[in-house]
């Protein structure tokens, strides 16, 4: 089993969403959660550690992820264009 990290890139908030993936196909785990406006992490924490079928270093790599996303945008947001992007984990 495979998950995905999606991240909604955007001047004023960042938008994270996991998804599980297949040989054919993916399906959503979780709804987008906003950061700053909310705290996407913890969020995402929580909807992990709720999926007990998700490995526990699958959880850490994606939310240590998260953690990293995170900290570049704010450094360099200003610099950035909108736009979506697709982390593998």
């Amino acid at each position: 089993m495979q998950v995905r990290l999606k991240v909604l890139w955007l001047k004023n908030f960042l938008g994270f969403a996991i998804d599980q993936r297949t040989s054919h196909n993916s399906s959503p785990l979780t709804p987008y959660y906003f950061w700053p406006k909310t705290d996407a992490w913890d969020q995402l924490r929580l909807e992990l550690d709720s999926k007990l079928w998700i490995k526990r270093d699958e959880s850490i790599a994606i939310l240590n992820t998260i953690t990293e996303v995170t900290n570049y945008w704010t450094q360099d947001r200003n610099k950035a264009n909108p736009k979506k992007k697709v982390v593998e984990c």
